[in-house]
């Protein structure tokens, strides 16, 4: 009786350390551990392997964890700030054309002219604010948090426009036609910080926000919504020029040029990028097949080295 009892506690012992292993993922078999030593999958297969328990949580935080993707996410944001930078320089080249400035900054730029002792970066930031509050009105508990990050770019382009303003100092065009090539020369400079912003992928520029909060609540069409909000601007900029200068500044024949041609210079460049990254992808499969053949010619040569037999050929894929 003794002897029995002590067999069966022996084996609800078993039994619970059995239990303990499945619940935590162990094998209840040592064998059936990796025999390199390893704590756990190599790094990239964890993610598959969190997709495949349904841990979608864990998945998250691995990616977040992971070098690569911070990296990646760092390059992003900094494509970001300079292309705002780019935008800034634009901007104040347009200005110094004296044509009148581009729709969405032509109202800072006039109220930059009725109020001297206030710069033009400082009314541009005042005009991002206002324009991240209108975005909150429109979609009140649909205004995501993380948009607020317009605010702090807001002012990192406010602080550019007046940095690239004090660079430019006194230069500016002479003759008619010089105008129309610096503003020739600042359209496609703003062009070009526009698609570094939207090739980062981050936060949206207030204006293109502000226009996306519409069509979100009306479900008009983007180019629409985008056409007459550049109007309203015009019509605004006009307004603060006849109020406080007492005349139509900042809104002339450049300003219609800049509404009308700033979207296509815009799209030339999508579409230069579309090709170029095209390319890049066609030599990297290109370089990553050349690859793959010199290693298995290597391998077939060398088929009894020990070396190939630990370097698989799938170790030469290049993804993009």
């Amino acid at each position: 009786m003794t002897e029995r009892k002590i067999n069966r506690g022996s084996e609800i012992r078993t039994k619970g350390k059995s239990m303990g292993r499945e619940r935590s993922g162990a094998s209840a078999d040592p064998s059936d551990r990796s025999s390199s030593g390893a704590t756990g999958p190599a790094p990239a297969s964890r993610i598959a392997v969190l997709k495949a328990a349904g841990d979608t949580a864990g998945e998250s935080c691995w990616r977040r964890c992971d070098p690569r993707a911070v990296l990646f996410l760092a390059g992003r944001i900094a494509l970001m700030l300079a292309g705002i930078a780019v935008m800034a320089l634009g901007i104040d080249v347009v200005v110094k054309a004296d044509l009148g400035n581009s729709p969405i900054s032509a109202t800072p730029n006039v109220l930059a002219l009725g109020f001297p002792a206030v710069s033009f970066g400082t009314f541009m930031l005042g005009w991002q604010c206002f324009l991240v509050l209108v975005q909150v009105v429109l979609l009140r508990r649909e205004f995501r948090l993380v948009d607020l990050w317009q605010i702090p770019i807001s002012v990192f382009f406010g602080l550019c426009i007046d940095w690239f303003m004090a660079l430019l100092g006194a230069a500016a065009p002479t003759t008619y036609l010089a105008s129309w090539l610096w503003l020739a020369v600042g359209m496609a400079v703003l062009a070009a910080g526009i698609v570094m912003t939207v090739v980062s992928g981050t936060v949206m520029n207030c204006g293109e926000a502000v226009v996306q909060a519409v069509v979100r609540k009306t479900g008009a069409r983007f180019g629409t919504v985008k056409v007459g909000f550049d109007l309203a601007c015009a019509a605004l900029a006009v307004l603060c020029a006849l109020v406080f200068v007492g005349h139509i500044a900042g809104v002339r024949e450049g300003t219609v040029v800049c509404a009308a041609l700033t979207g296509v210079v815009v799209n030339g460049y999508m579409a230069l990028y579309g090709r170029v990254r095209q390319g890049a992808r066609r030599w990297r499969a290109g370089a990553g097949s050349r690859v793959d053949e010199a290693a298995t010619s290597l391998a077939e040569q060398s088929r009894d080295h020990i070396f190939f037999a630990e370097c698989p050929q799938d170790g030469y894929n290049v993804t993009v």
